[in-house]
C-alpha cells in the first residue's frame, strides 16, 4: 500500500473514533476541540462570535498546502462514506467509479443559496447540509439509540445469571422526528456513497464547495505522468471522487479529495504528488493570491457579523434554552443542530426537536422538564458547542442566570386538589425560590420568589400534577441574572436523578 494513502488511512481511523466517542460521552468535554476543528462550525465562529479565526485559517492554509485533506482525514462525515465505499470494495462486483461530472455552476449556487439564507438569519438549511451536523445526528439519534438499546438487552440477559458487569446506559426518550431524518440522511448517504462515491462532497457539501475553490491554487497536487501513463483507467476506476480523465490525463482539482487511492492503483508508478507551481505562475503570484484570499476570509467577518444579527425572533411562549445561549436570536443564528450538547448532558435535559422552533431551525435542541432538569452545577453543553450557539459560562455565573421563571398554577397543585402534602418544588429547588406558605389544616402551598429563580426546571420535572403540571418554567428570550439566594441551597451530586415521590 502507497505510504501517504496508509498515513491518510491511519489518521482518518483516529479521527473517526475520536468523534464516536466525543458524541458518545467516553471522552470529557475538554476533548471539545474535535469539533472546532470542523471548517463550517469555524467559519460560524469567525462570522459570527469573531472567535476561532486561526483555527479556520489553518484549515484554509491546509487546503493551500496539500489540497482537501481535510475532506479525506478530518471530516467524520466524508469518513463516514469512506465506510461504506469500503464495502463497495469489499462486497461488490462493480468495484470500480466512473468519472463524474463537475456540476460546478449547481455546487456554487445551491451553496451560496445556503449562506444567504445563513446571513439572512435562516441556519436550517444550511445545517441540513452541512456535513459535521449531519454525522452527530446520525450518531446521537440512530446509531447511538440503536448501541445503548443493545446493551441494555446484554444487561437484561446477564441479570438473570446474576452478572452485572455491564452497565445499563442511560438514553434520552425517544424522539420520531429526529430519529428519522438522522435515520434518513444515513441511508441516503449510504447509498450515494456506495453507488457513486464522494457525490455528496463535490455537489451538496458546502464545505466541499469552499474547499473546491482553494484546492484548485493548492501547492502539493497529484498528478499524471505523461511518460508513465498508459491510460489503463485504473486510477479513474478507484478514484471515490470521480475526478480522474484518464484519456486526457487530466485531474479536476476542484473535485480531488486527496485520498491516494490513485497512486496505489496505478501499476506503472504514473501518478505522482509533488510540489510544482504552474509555469506561468510565479512564486510572487503566488503569495498574493494566497494573502488576498485570506484577507477577504477575514475582513468578510465583520459586515456579515452584522447582516447576521439583523433579525431578531419573537416568540409569544418561547421554550427554554440551555445556560450560555444568552438569547433565543443567538442560539437559533448560530446553532447548527449537531447535538453535541445532547449528547453530553447528564441529565438528559436537553432533547432534539422537531418543529418547536419553526421550520427554520429545524432540529435544534430544547430543554424538555417533562423528561428531566437542569443540574445547578453543571456546565458541560456551554464547554463543548463548537458555533457559539451556547457559549462557554462557568459554574459561578450559570448559578446566577436565570434561563426561565417558575409559574404557579395553584388549581393544578394536589394541595389544592386533593388536600394533601407535597412540597417537592420547595424541596427541589436549588436556590429555594420556590417556599411554601401556610394554606389550610397545617399544609403549604408554593409560592415563587422569582428575582432568585434560574428556571432549572427541578421544580417542573418533579411536580407530580397530571394532567397538567401545577408549576412550570416560562422560557426568557433573554437571558437575565437572577438575585443572590439566600441560604439553605439545596446540594446535589452531578448527575444524580430525581427518582423518588413522598407518596
Amino acid at each position: 500500500m502507497n505510504k501517504l494513502k496508509l498515513f491518510r488511512i491511519i489518521i482518518s481511523i483516529i479521527t473517526f473514533v475520536s468523534f464516536v466517542l466525543l458524541f458518545f460521552g467516553v471522552f470529557p468535554s475538554f476533548f471539545k476541540f474535535f469539533a472546532h476543528i470542523q471548517l463550517i462550525p469555524a467559519l460560524i465562529n469567525v462570522f459570527l462570535n469573531n472567535t476561532f479565526i486561526f483555527v479556520f485559517l489553518i484549515l484554509l492554509f491546509l487546503t493551500f498546502l496539500f489540497g482537501r485533506v481535510y475532506c479525506s482525514t478530518i471530516c467524520p462525515f466524508g469518513i463516514l462514506q469512506d465506510i461504506f465505499i469500503f464495502f463497495k470494495y469489499k462486497f461488490s462486483k462493480n468495484k470500480f467509479f466512473k468519472t463524474q461530472k463537475n456540476y460546478k455552476v449547481f455546487r456554487y449556487v445551491f451553496v451560496s443559496i445556503l449562506f444567504i439564507f445563513f446571513f439572512l438569519g435562516n441556519i436550517t438549511f444550511l445545517s441540513v447540509f452541512e456535513p459535521y451536523s449531519n454525522f452527530g445526528r446520525i450518531i446521537n439519534e440512530t446509531i447511538k439509540p440503536i448501541a445503548y438499546f443493545i446493551n441494555n438487552l446484554f444487561v437484561l440477559l446477564f441479570q438473570k445469571f446474576d452478572l452485572y458487569f455491564i452497565k445499563k446506559a442511560e438514553t434520552h426518550s425517544f424522539y420520531a422526528g429526529s430519529f428519522i431524518f438522522a435515520f434518513l440522511v444515513f441511508i441516503i448517504i449510504g447509498l450515494l456513497s456506495f453507488f457513486k462515491g464522494r457525490f455528496f462532497c463535490n455537489t451538496l457539501c458546502p464545505a466541499g464547495a469552499i474547499l473546491g475553490l482553494i484546492s484548485k491554487f493548492s501547492i502539493y497536487k497529484i498528478k499524471i505522468s505523461n511518460e508513465q501513463c498508459v491510460s489503463c483507467g485504473l486510477c479513474a476506476g478507484v478514484c471515490k471522487a470521480g475526478c480522474i480523465d484518464f484519456n486526457n490525463k487530466t485531474i479536476d482539482y476542484e473535485m480531488c479529495i486527496s485520498c491516494f487511492n490513485c497512486m496505489d492503483g496505478c501499476k506503472k508508478n504514473g501518478i505522482e504528488y509533488n510540489f510544482k507551481l504552474k509555469e506561468d505562475e510565479t512564486r510572487r503570484d503566488f503569495i498574493n493570491k494566497t494573502i488576498k484570499g485570506i484577507l477577504f476570509f477575514v475582513m468578510a467577518s465583520t459586515p456579515l457579523k452584522l447582516l447576521a444579527n439583523s433579525k431578531i425572533i419573537k416568540k409569544k411562549n418561547p421554550i427554554v434554552l440551555p445556560p450560555g445561549a444568552q438569547s433565543l436570536q443567538n442560539f437559533n443564528s448560530k446553532c447548527i443542530s449537531c447535538h453535541l450538547c445532547v449528547a453530553h448532558c447528564p441529565t438528559k435535559v436537553l432533547t432534539p426537536t422537531t418543529y418547536e422552533y419553526g421550520f427554520k431551525n429545524f432540529l435544534q435542541p430544547k430543554m424538555n422538564y417533562m423528561q428531566s432538569y437542569c443540574l445547578y452545577d453543571c456546565n458541560i453543553c456551554s464547554t463543548v458547542c463548537p458555533t457559539g450557539a451556547i457559549k462557554p459560562i462557568s459554574i459561578a455565573e450559570k448559578k446566577l442566570t436565570q434561563i426561565g421563571v417558575a409559574k404557579f398554577e395553584m388549581t393544578n397543585c394536589v394541595v389544592y386538589e386533593k388536600e394533601t402534602d407535597c412540597g417537592l418544588c420547595n424541596e427541589y429547588c436549588p436556590t429555594k425560590a420556590v417556599i411554601l406558605k401556610p394554606y389550610k389544616n397545617g399544609l403549604g402551598i408554593p409560592d415563587i420568589r422569582e428575582n432568585i429563580c434560574i428556571g432549572c426546571g427541578a421544580c417542573e420535572n418533579v411536580c407530580p400534577a397530571q394532567p397538567n403540571k401545577a408549576i412550570y418554567v416560562e422560557g426568557n428570550l433573554k437571558h437575565k441574572k437572577a438575585s443572590l439566594p439566600q441560604g439553605g441551597k439545596q446540594k446535589r451530586k452531578r448527575g444524580q436523578q430525581i427518582n423518588e415521590f413522598p407518596f
